[in-house]
């Protein structure tokens, strides 16, 4: 939910980049099950979507969501990105924040934005005078701080991107709220793709 909050949360640019998403500009987004909302709904405002995935599976996913093209995540990504966005990308989503800063610094073009909600190290290093030079700027975003208008918003977009054709996220097992310590146990130890829904 960070993601899709991040996108409407304001309307100015103290916050955000509404503008890089109302004139066509190139989005780079993780198009695995953490980033799907925000391909969803950055496709849906018009932006052109580039998904990257770890699986061919997941492909499809991205695809379905919204995604204009999906790249794998190996070793040719980087070059097959600036094939696809050659002056460079506008925003990335950024799940693996340490893992990922100095691929989406070479990526993002000049005044490029980086929204991360999640990180793999967390103390990561910067290469700090490469997104200086670059006038990058870095949105730290925990969904827990988010105004409710930003939420509500967020929750109204969705259902336009579902309205428009989305089929949301794929539900991989539907489990009673009684056998609930069961839903854990399959969000650590999956048996199929997809989300685990609890069933009132």
């Amino acid at each position: 939910m960070a993601a899709c909050n991040f996108l409407y949360n304001r309307r100015d640019d103290a916050w955000a980049f509404p503008a890089s998403l109302r004139i066509m500009r190139f989005t780079l987004v993780v198009a695995l099950a953490d980033g799907l909302c925000a391909v969803a709904l950055a496709g849906h405002t018009g932006a052109r979507v580039i998904g990257t995935v770890r699986s061919t599976p997941d492909q499809q996913t991205a695809l379905s969501a919204g995604a204009h093209d999906v790249v794998p995540s190996d070793k040719e990504l980087t070059a097959r990105l600036r094939a696809l966005a050659p002056e460079g990308v506008d925003l990335i989503v950024e799940v693996a924040f340490g893992a990922n800063i100095e691929t989406d610094v070479e990526l993002l073009k000049l005044g490029g934005s980086i929204a991360s909600y999640a990180t793999d190290n967390p103390t990561p290093n910067i290469p700090f005078w490469q997104m200086v030079f670059k006038n990058i700027r870095v949105y730290f975003l925990g969904s827990d701080d988010f105004p409710k208008e930003a939420k509500v918003q967020a929750a109204r977009d969705l259902n336009g991107a579902l309205a428009a054709g989305w089929s949301g996220f794929e539900i991989g097992e539907r489990i009673p709220l009684a056998d609930i310590a069961r839903a854990h146990e399959l969000v650590e130890h999956p048996e199929r793709p997809g989300r685990v829904v609890g069933v009132l």
